[in-house]
């Protein structure tokens, strides 16, 4: 069933607003968050501040006005301001979405758009590797704020309707644990259908994770595998893996600390082994982004050291290097999550800002609903820390569709805590 009518006829047009957004959020980072936008005014101005007033979207407004203050005293307040964009929509969105997604029933259909959403994905990102014509130019006009190319990167990466392969791979970081667990048939109120789109969800969406390139990703996935087989239980599933990254650990980087490994590195494919043997071999030229990103991180921690609580400001990062010639090497930004938010709005945004996002899974973990869920909590918050940890190498929060995303799965499981 591709709609679901709501438990609470009261909330009937927003429940159905809200899986509109899921099933089409992927297609465009500017009219689909203007639409969720005017879903989140509309809840706001006709149901009230008190009723979306649960304890952890006190606890977004907290944060929103922190980060509004350190704006006003920002660096350059005009680009913080801006800035803001980037965090106080979303921390509405998730008060939104946790007062719309009120049973297990509609947290687990909710969950299902969103991987059905993510075939669009992952079959326009192998529309482009299987046409590969780099030089024909998706029209950027009907979806997106920028071009996409309708083919592979000059070093062989697939994009599909994001800006860039890293944030397609985070997406796909995000879809894929609740793909899976779909696939499996662990969740007994969808039917067979459902499973099988899942599972071609699933399949296709491995696919681009692999064409992106994304070397944080592959790792994340993997570290994603072994957290599920955990959940689930199957040991021998889980030293298998760890067996088999052994095996290619050995093979990629052996030769280079003199260990061995060539018989198994000559049966993987040589561009995988180079992209990985390049984040730490200084003579390979994918080494640069890994060079790029210790400097900008130094960088950080500086700012961080002189302006401890207040920051620097939202987006200001770049500025700040400029304006006393400190050389970025090309980085827009920290390339980091959390040292963005804690050079931007201080120490305290960070802790504030982690400190909600554990308080929601902490809740939503211990809810006696959950166990209705059939385990997609945990298997959410799974997709939600994968988002987290690829944060430590990248920064890809400024895509409005993944942070939509983030959020979602956020409101959508506090929206299961005891009301």
């Amino acid at each position: 069933m591709l709609w679901k009518s709501a438990d609470n006829d009261e909330l009937r047009l927003e429940w159905n607003w809200l899986q509109s957004v899921a099933i089409f959020m992927v297609i465009s980072n500017i009219f689909m968050p203007i639409f969720m936008a005017i879903l989140a005014l509309r809840v706001l101005i006709c149901y009230g501040w008190r009723a979306i007033a649960a304890p952890v979207n006190q606890a977004y407004f907290g944060l929103s006005l922190w980060m509004i203050f350190t704006t006003i005293i920002a660096f350059n307040p005009a680009t913080a301001a801006g800035g803001l964009a980037n965090f106080l929509p979303y921390f509405l969105l998730a008060a939104t979405t946790s007062y719309i997604i009120r049973t297990p029933t509609q947290f687990i259909h909710f969950l299902w758009l969103l991987v059905l959403s993510s075939i669009m994905v992952s079959g326009f990102g192998l529309l482009q590797a299987v046409l590969d014509r780099p030089d024909l130019i998706f029209p950027k006009v009907i979806f997106d704020s920028y071009p996409i190319p309708m083919g592979f990167s000059p070093d062989r990466r697939i994009q599909s309707f994001f800006g860039h392969f890293n944030e397609t791979a985070a997406y796909f970081l995000m879809i894929l644990p609740i793909s899976f667990h779909f696939a499996l048939g662990k969740v007994k109120s969808i039917s067979k259908s459902q499973q099988i789109i899942a599972a071609i969800a699933l399949a296709l969406g491995t696919c681009v994770l692999i064409l992106t390139s994304s070397r944080n990703a592959w790792g994340l996935a993997i570290f994603g595998a072994v957290a599920l087989a955990l959940y689930y239980r199957q040991w021998k599933l889980v030293a298998g893996f760890g067996l088999v990254l052994t095996i290619i650990a050995w093979g990629v980087f052996g030769q280079k600390f003199g260990l061995g490994g060539e018989a198994v590195r000559s049966l993987l494919p040589e561009g995988f082994v180079n992209r990985l043997v390049s984040s730490i071999d200084p003579q390979l030229g994918d080494y640069a982004s890994t060079a790029g990103r210790l400097n900008v991180w130094q960088f950080a921690l500086s700012l961080i050291s002189q302006h401890p609580l207040q920051g620097w400001g939202l987006r200001n990062f770049p500025l700040v290097a400029q304006s006393i010639g400190y050389d970025l090497r090309g980085l827009p930004h920290e390339h980091n999550l959390f040292l963005a938010i804690a050079v931007a709005s201080g120490i305290p945004a960070l802790l504030g800002f982690v400190g909600i996002i554990g308080w929601t899974i902490w809740t939503s973990l211990k809810s006696a609903i959950a166990k209705d869920t059939d385990g997609m909590i945990v298997v959410v918050v799974i997709s939600v820390m994968l988002f987290l940890m690829s944060g430590w190498l990248d920064l890809v929060l400024y895509e409005p569709r993944l942070s939509m995303l983030l959020w979602f799965l956020l409101g959508g499981m506090y929206g299961l805590r005891p009301k």
